[in-house]
C-alpha cells in the first residue's frame, strides 16, 4: 500500500513547496513554515525510495542516493528561509536541476 501513496505523496509535497517557495517571493511571513512541510513530505519520499531500493543493483542504490542527498537541500533551503537569507534560492535551484536530470536518467 505504501508504494501506491508514495507518488501522491511527492505529488502532494511538491505542491505545497511550490507554494512556499511563491509565498517566500511575496515576502509573507508564514511562508517558511508552508515550504518546510512541503520539504518534510518530499524528503519523507526520498527516504523510503532510498530504504526500498537497498537491495537493488549499484546504479539503483546510486541514483536513490543521490536523490536522498539533493532532497536534503531543501531543509537547507528551508533553513535558509526561517534566516531570511536569500541563499534559499540556490538551494532550491540546484535541487530543481538534479530533479530535472533525475527524471531523464533514473528510476525515480
Amino acid at each position: 500500500m505504501q508504494k501506491q501513496l508514495s507518488p501522491y505523496i511527492y505529488l502532494a509535497g511538491s505542491a505545497v513547496t511550490f507554494m512556499g517557495a511563491v509565498a517566500q517571493l511575496l515576502e509573507l511571513s508564514y511562508a517558511p513554515y508552508i515550504f518546510s512541510v512541503g520539504a518534510a513530505l518530499l524528503i519523507y519520499v526520498q527516504i523510503k525510495n532510498y530504504l526500498d531500493k537497498s537491495k537493488a543493483d549499484s546504479r539503483t542504490m546510486r541514483f536513490a542516493r543521490i536523490g536522498l542527498f539533493t532532497s536534503l537541500l531543501l531543509a537547507v533551503a528551508a533553513y535558509f528561509m526561517f534566516t531570511a537569507s536569500n541563499l534559499w534560492v540556490i538551494a532550491v535551484l540546484i535541487y530543481a536541476l538534479s530533479s530535472l536530470y533525475h527524471s531523464f536518467r533514473g528510476n525515480y
